[in-house]
């Protein structure tokens, strides 16, 4: 039997100050990437969440495409397993060197956390990107 994925606004995993430590400017609140859906928010230092912005976005997705996910079989991609977080997490870390994604389920909720650099401010790295999106993961699992 599968579990259906948790009701939950994709908005209420951060607040405006973890997503600040973590981009490391000042944020806007969070703001729903469709505004008719809660399972996609975007954290930014600009209006638009758009590419010259650092931003974080957060998506809850389901539990079949986290299975997926972990499953390893998308060749453009390495799968990261990560311990400490929710009931399982991982990274999918793209090859074309892009922001990779952390992967976590916590019982019934799974979601992705992204940290993806703008172009006005000096790019972090893959290790920085990696630590940030385990804080902001952690502290969104704590939420649930």
């Amino acid at each position: 039997m599968t579990l259906p994925t948790a009701d939950v606004d994709a908005c209420t995993l951060l607040t405006t100050a973890e997503a600040s430590k973590a981009l490391e400017v000042s944020s806007l609140p969070g703001k729903r990437m469709v505004a008719s859906s809660p399972k996609v928010c975007g954290w930014s230092d600009g209006e638009a969440i758009g590419a010259n912005y650092r931003r974080i976005v957060v998506t809850i997705t389901s539990l079949a495409a986290f299975q997926f996910g972990k499953s390893g079989n998308n060749p453009k991609m390495t799968i990261e397993t990560v311990p400490g977080i929710g009931d399982e997490a991982y990274y999918e870390i793209l090859k074309t060197s892009e922001s990779p994604f952390l992967v976590v389920r916590k019982g019934n909720t799974a979601f992705t956390v992204r940290v993806l650099n703008g172009s006005k401010l000096k790019a972090f790295t893959l290790e920085q990107e990696k630590a940030k999106e385990a804080d902001l993961a952690k502290a969104a699992v704590a939420k649930l």
